[in-house]
């Protein structure tokens, strides 16, 4: 017969892990008749809404006509609007930073010892980024995440290579959503019109504490034949401490991000 403080001390450990389990949301059942729509974004957003905050390190690589290279990065980012990315080149060496808000970006080059600085605009963020991205489309990419149309309801819902299909037109933009039912992440992304042209996959999927998030991102522009990829080899959701302090050189040269 076990004895009182053994059975309360395993009464305590039981509830301990109890307590540690963050609950998990079920998964969704892959039919249309089933699971409408709004449910569908619903749980996608509910996720991306719990994630207010991250830290990561891991590899950022990039392709496009003439052009290529990685490097890798220390990554702090607070939504809505405050990213700091830290580059490092062959052998730990210091490659520069890129500080991104809604008001202003500043991009650090290392071995130009050149500051580009500015609003970050769509055409103007092109100094900092091999490809033009706004302010929004920046965060979530580092996020995995990608918004849906607000208010808007679907052009097409159907279930297409085990994933739910949600594909919104307005304007001659379309844009289409492959969500996974068992994680409520966003696998595969695409947007055509106004004169752009974007597909995105995500990968490698990781929880902590009932969140969710891929840990590999990859943007293609077809039309501009560029793409950027992010492999995260560490990665903390929501942590305690996060710091955007960077420091340019006096002696850089600081140029405007209009030419």
């Amino acid at each position: 017969m076990t004895s009182g403080p053994t059975r309360t001390l395993a009464v305590l450990l039981l509830g301990a892990m109890l307590a540690g389990c963050s609950p998990r949301a079920a998964e969704l059942v892959l039919d249309t008749q089933k699971v409408p729509p709004a449910t569908v974004v619903s749980r996608v957003t509910a996720n991306g809404s719990r994630i207010t905050s991250l830290t990561g390190s891991g590899t950022v690589s990039f392709e496009g006509p003439g052009m290529g290279g990685s490097a890798f990065f220390t990554l702090s980012l607070k939504k809505p609007d405050s990213l700091l990315i830290r580059f490092e080149g062959p052998f730990g060496l210091d490659a520069g930073f890129l500080f991104l808000s809604r008001t202003q970006y500043v991009m650090f080059n290392r071995l130009e010892n050149t500051v580009y600085a500015g609003d970050p605009s769509t055409g103007e963020i092109r100094w900092a980024i091999p490809f033009a991205l706004t302010v929004e489309q920046v965060l979530d990419a580092f996020t995995g995440a990608f918004r849906f149309p607000a208010g808007a309801v679907p052009a097409r819902y159907a279930v297409d290579d085990e994933h739910f299909v949600l594909s919104y037109t307005a304007q001659r933009d379309t844009q289409t959503f492959w969500v996974d039912p068992a994680t409520a992440l966003v696998s595969r992304y695409s947007r055509n019109g106004n004169g752009m042209s974007v597909w995105a996959e995500t990968s490698r999927p990781m929880e902590e504490d009932g969140m969710r998030m891929p840990r590999e991102i990859s943007l293609s522009f077809p039309t501009e034949g560029r793409q950027l990829s992010v492999y995260y080899n560490d990665l903390t959701l929501n942590p305690s401490e996060l710091s955007f302090r960077y420091a340019v050189p006096r002696t850089a040269q600081i140029r405007s991000s209009k030419p």
